[in-house]
């Protein structure tokens, strides 16, 4: 695989509906958490690197876990998702908390990365093996020259959706050459008696097509997607509505690119069914998911320890 692809890991998060760090929860088996499944599929796929965007509160504790549990198969670095990363130099608005956003996030990998890369959520789990298929699909792809970025498209049914906790998707427009021509960010999306629901920006109630396509935000990027995103950045910063609580949206950049023409992202169809944590209430689910995964064979008993055999076949 001449291509080299790093992995991304979106780790900022702040939880708040979980009420504690998500990414650290262990779920599977032998006391996993999420986003080590996503670095095996990674490290399969041919991965050689992995970074994560992580908060200053828990870069520490989160890096101690990762670079212990599985740094010893692959290199493991990471980057602060900062308030204060602004153009022009300019300064956060006082009184700003709340993370820039996902898109944000990204940007903030251009000071790690310059290759192509996977992006992947560190509380999605993205079906057994998942994220191994899509990153060979994106290195296959690039070796042969394709110059797109690329995202998975998954049925929106596949996705965790509940009667009971309304979750977020991205839901993609397809071209008839299987290239991205929008995302229509829905919110509050559920299960009812009259099928699936969700409420679009300006709330109003939006019916949904079950397998119609959605983002997880599994993301293959050339390194080009830093310019616009920075220059994106730039004019999100500029125009700022509510300075405390406006966010840089990954999905919303990359359609406002797309209608530009500025971007061209190719959807890569997945026949998965996705897990994640939102909320508490969500862990019975997930685990149950992971135990059936590593039953069925897709994922050793103890990841720890396939870290530890990869670690042992590297050369000295």
């Amino acid at each position: 695989m001449s291509q080299g692809l790093t992995l991304a890991i979106l780790a900022a998060g702040r939880s708040a509906r979980f009420g504690r760090p998500k990414t650290l929860e262990p779920v599977g088996p032998g006391g996993e958490v999420l986003f080590e499944y996503a670095i095996c599929d990674a490290i399969r796929a041919g991965c050689r690197k992995v970074v994560f965007v992580t908060s200053a509160d828990w870069n520490d504790q989160l890096m101690s876990r990762a670079a212990g549990r599985a740094g010893g198969a692959v290199p493991v670095d990471s980057v602060i998702q900062s308030l204060d990363d602004l153009p022009y130099g300019a300064a956060p608005p006082a009184g700003r908390a709340k993370p820039w956003g996902t898109g944000h996030a990204v940007l903030a990998l251009r000071k790690k990365i310059e290759e192509p890369f996977l992006v992947v959520n560190a509380d999605d789990f993205y079906g057994p093996r998942a994220i191994e298929a899509f990153g060979r699909r994106v290195a296959g792809l690039l070796d042969s020259g394709e110059d797109s970025h690329f995202l998975a498209a998954y049925e929106l049914h596949r996705t965790g959706v509940s009667r009971t906790s309304g979750v977020n998707r991205g839901i993609l427009t397809a071209g008839s050459d299987s290239t991205l021509e929008g995302i229509d960010e829905v919110y509050d999306v559920r299960e009812t008696d009259s099928g699936l629901v969700g409420r679009d920006g300006d709330g109003e109630a939006r019916s949904l097509v079950p397998d119609c396509p959605c983002s997880m935000n599994l993301w293959g990027f050339q390194p080009s997607i830093f310019g616009l995103l920075e220059a994106a950045f730039a004019d999100f910063h500029a125009s700022l509505d509510d300075p405390l609580q406006d966010e840089f949206l990954l999905s919303e950049m990359l359609g406002h690119l797309i209608s530009h023409g500025s971007a061209r992202v190719r959807l890569l169809r997945m026949s998965e069914s996705t897990a994640g944590l939102t909320y508490p209430g969500d862990l019975p689910p997930v685990a149950s998911t992971l135990q059936q995964c590593v039953d069925g064979g897709d994922y050793p008993a103890n990841l720890d320890e396939w870290f530890a055999g990869r670690a042992s076949r590297k050369p000295a």
